[in-house]
């Protein structure tokens, strides 16, 4: 079996490496490398992958937040943390990290990984077995139930236990759960900013700074209403646009 596999980490250089370590393995397939990990994010969502070796320290989303974030995908990938920090292990733990490599990165270290890596990969059903990625959000209106293209989606929230789903022209109400929304978004330029909230990053019209170093978002759909950024989502926010 192939190994389908994605590196990412802010220097080039050390993806090069990691991709000629790799090459010794010839069950392993270096399918992308990224030095930006919110890209890495996106491609994974997208295409899949079966592991994954990220650096634990990049600038615009951690290594931490990142694994987090693949955790929810309904196919997963394995992942490995590769750092030079090695206070950081315990920590990496408590992700969905499967185990974690020191730089500078040793070919004997690297194998026994690459065994761990290989039984858990045989535990995991094939891909011909597991089920397809949801693809669109369905919403309802007018008893019709629409399936709407995450492109499509400005906003997702919760009022009153009830979900909505806004678009440029409409606002839809939704069976699904915020959370299934945030896990069907997943890997997308989609960012939980608030407990009650989903943004689609690329449909933010303004940022308004708040209290406390916090913003509101003014959204592009159909009412431009105000979401509030909470202050453990600000930074991620932050690094994500590139704001100082």
């Amino acid at each position: 079996m192939r190994v389908k596999t994605v590196i990412v980490d802010d220097e080039q250089p050390i993806c090069d490496e990691i991709e000629y370590l790799l090459k010794q393995h010839i069950d392993i397939d270096v399918a992308a490398k990224f030095t930006n990990p919110v890209e890495a994010l996106d491609y994974i969502g997208e295409q899949g992958c079966d592991l994954v070796f990220a650096d634990i320290k990049m600038p615009g989303l951690s290594g931490l937040e990142f694994a987090k974030r693949l955790s929810v995908l309904r196919t997963a990938p394995l992942v490995v943390f590769v750092t030079a920090f090695q206070e950081h292990a315990l920590e990496a733990f408590d992700t969905p990290a499967v185990g974690y490599i020191t730089k500078p990165i040793m070919e004997d270290k690297l194998a026994r990984l690459m065994g761990k890596v290989r039984r858990l990969i045989e535990r995991i059903p094939q891909a011909d077995n597991r089920p397809a990625a949801v693809s669109k959000i369905c919403v309802t209106a007018g008893g019709k139930i629409i399936p709407l293209d995450k492109s499509e989606i400005a906003l997702a929230y919760v009022k009153d236990k009830d979900v909505f789903v806004r678009t440029k022209t409409n606002e839809y109400m939704t069976a699904l759960t915020l959370q299934e929304i945030e896990n069907i978004l997943a890997g997308s330029n989609f960012l939980r900013v608030h407990r009650q909230y989903i943004v689609n990053l690329d449909m933010v019209r303004e940022i308004i700074p708040w209290f406390h170093g916090s913003y509101l978002l003014r959204m592009d759909d159909c009412r431009q209403d105000e979401v509030p950024v909470s202050r453990t989502k600000t930074k991620v926010l932050k690094s994500i646009i590139g704001l100082k």
